[in-house]
C-alpha cells in the first residue's frame, strides 16, 4: 500500500519530467511559447507537489498555503497554453483555481482542518479540469474525437476529485478522521496521468498535421488559400451542392494592369496591393465562399449559391469597391480596378476544369471589352453586367459581341 509521501513523488518525478521535456521543445522551437506555459505549469505543480510532500519538515505555511497555491497555479499555465493554442487572448480568470484556495485560506475554519483543506484542494482543481475541458471543446474549428475524448477524460477527473471530497468529508463527520485513500488515488491519478498524456500527443499532432496542411493550401503572401485549397473546397461543395441542388459559381478576378503598378510604384507596392485586394474581398464575402490567389495577380471566388444572382452581386460588391477606394501604401495613392468573370454550374456534378475554362473566357472577355466590369456566362453568351459607374448602353452588354466589334474597328484601323 502506497503511502502519501511516496503517491506524491511519483506524481511529482512524472511532472518534472514532462516539464523537462516540454522545456526543450521550447529552447528549439522559442516562437512556441504554449511550450514553455505548459512546461511552467508542471514545474509548478512539481514544486508545490514537493512542498506539500514535505509536511512536518518545514513550516506548515510553506507546506501547505504555499504549497497547494502553487500546484494549482499550475492549472493557470495549463489553460494559458491551451488559449494559446486555440489563438485567444490569455486573461486573469485562468487563476481562479489558485485564487480560490488562497481566498479561502483566510477562512479559518477551512484553513485549520485537514479535512476542509482536502476538500478544498479537490473542489479547486476540479475546477481546474473543467475549465481545461471547457477551453478544449470551445474550439472554432470541427472538434476531433481526441478532442472530445480528452476533454471527457478531464471531466471524468473533476468527477473523481469531487467523489474523494465527499468521501472524505462523510468519513471525517462520523470518524473524526481523514479517511486514507492513498492507494486508490496513486492508482487512478497514474492511468488518468498516462492517458491524459497518451491523449495529449495525439492531439498535438493532430494540430500539428492541420497546422502543416493549413500552410500547403495558403499563400504565403496574402494570406488567402490557394490552388490546392481551391480544388480541396471544390470537392466539398460538389458533394454538397449535389445533395441541396444549388450551384457552384467560380468567379476570377484579374487586377487590370497590374505589371504597370508594379514597373510605376515598384514591386514592394504592388505586393501591398494584392495583399489590401485579398483582405478587402475576405471582408466582404465574410463566410459565405472561399477566396483564393490562382498566382500572380489572378484571384477567384468559389461560392455555392442557389441563384447566379448572388454570385453576380458580390463580384459586383468587390469590383466597385476596389474601384472605389484607392490604395493608399503610405507614400502614394494608387488607383486599382479589377476585372471579374463568372461561371456557375448546376447540373448536380460539377467539373473544375470546365468551371475554369467558361470562368477563364469571361474574364477574357470583360478585359477586351475596356477591363474594371464583371462578365458572365449565361449558357450561351458572355454578358457583360451594366453597371452605373460606366458610361454605356445597358442594352447593349453582350461581350461576345462588343469584343467582336472592337476586333472589326481594330482590324479597319490597322489597314
Amino acid at each position: 500500500m502506497f503511502d502519501a509521501k511516496t503517491v506524491m513523488l511519483l506524481w511529482a518525478a512524472e511532472t518534472l519530467t514532462l516539464a523537462f521535456l516540454l522545456l526543450g521543445m521550447w529552447l528549439r522551437q522559442r516562437a512556441k511559447t504554449q511550450y514553455l506555459l505548459f512546461a511552467s505549469g508542471f514545474a509548478l505543480n512539481t514544486i508545490g507537489c514537493v512542498l506539500v510532500m514535505l509536511r512536518g519538515e518545514i513550516p506548515n505555511f510553506a507546506s501547505i498555503q504555499v504549497g497547494n497555491t502553487v500546484a494549482l497555479l499550475g492549472f493557470a499555465c495549463w489553460l494559458a497554453g491551451l488559449l494559446k493554442i486555440s489563438g485567444k487572448k490569455i486573461e486573469g480568470w485562468v487563476a481562479i483555481p489558485a485564487l480560490l484556495w488562497v481566498a479561502f485560506m483566510f477562512v479559518p475554519p477551512v484553513r485549520d482542518s485537514m479535512a476542509y483543506r482536502i476538500v478544498l484542494y479537490h473542489t479547486a482543481a476540479g475546477l481546474g479540469y473543467l475549465m481545461l475541458a471547457s477551453v478544449l471543446l470551445n474550439y472554432k474549428g470541427k472538434r476531433s474525437p481526441t478532442r472530445k475524448t480528452l476533454a471527457s477524460l478531464l471531466v471524468f477527473q473533476a468527477l473523481c476529485g469531487a467523489i474523494t471530497a465527499y468521501v472524505v468529508i462523510k468519513h471525517n463527520m462520523a470518524t473524526g478522521n481523514v479517511v486514507p485513500l492513498t492507494t486508490i488515488t496513486a492508482i487512478y491519478g497514474a492511468l488518468f496521468f498516462v492517458a491524459v498524456i497518451t491523449l495529449s500527443a495525439m492531439l498535438y499532432i493532430e494540430e500539428t498535421e492541420k497546422r502543416l496542411h493549413l500552410l500547403a493550401t495558403t499563400d504565403e503572401l496574402t494570406g488567402v488559400r490557394n490552388r490546392r485549397g481551391l480544388t480541396e473546397e471544390f470537392e466539398r461543395l460538389a458533394k454538397r451542392s449535389a445533395s441541396s441542388g444549388h450551384s457552384v459559381a467560380l468567379i476570377l478576378f484579374d487586377i487590370d494592369h497590374f505589371k504597370k503598378i508594379n514597373d510605376r510604384y515598384g514591386h514592394q507596392s504592388g505586393d501591398i496591393a494584392l495583399t489590401r485586394f485579398s483582405r478587402m474581398a475576405e471582408t466582404i464575402i465574410s463566410e459565405t465562399g472561399m477566396f483564393v490567389r490562382m498566382g500572380g495577380e489572378e484571384f477567384a471566388l468559389l461560392v455555392e449559391t442557389a441563384l447566379p444572382d448572388r454570385a453576380i452581386m458580390v463580384a459586383e460588391t468587390i469590383r466597385l469597391h476596389l474601384a472605389r477606394t484607392p490604395l493608399d501604401d503610405g507614400k502614394q495613392t494608387i488607383p486599382m480596378t479589377v476585372s471579374v468573370g463568372i461561371a456557375t454550374d448546376n447540373s448536380g456534378a460539377p467539373d473544375l476544369h470546365a468551371l475554369m475554362t467558361i470562368a477563364d473566357r469571361a474574364l477574357y472577355a470583360a478585359k477586351k471589352a475596356g477591363r474594371n466590369r464583371t462578365v458572365f456566362f449565361n449558357g450561351e453568351n458572355n454578358v457583360v453586367i451594366a453597371a452605373n459607374d460606366r458610361d454605356e448602353d445597358p442594352m447593349d452588354n453582350n461581350a461576345d459581341r462588343q469584343v467582336a466589334a472592337l476586333a472589326r474597328i481594330t482590324a479597319i484601323a490597322n489597314r
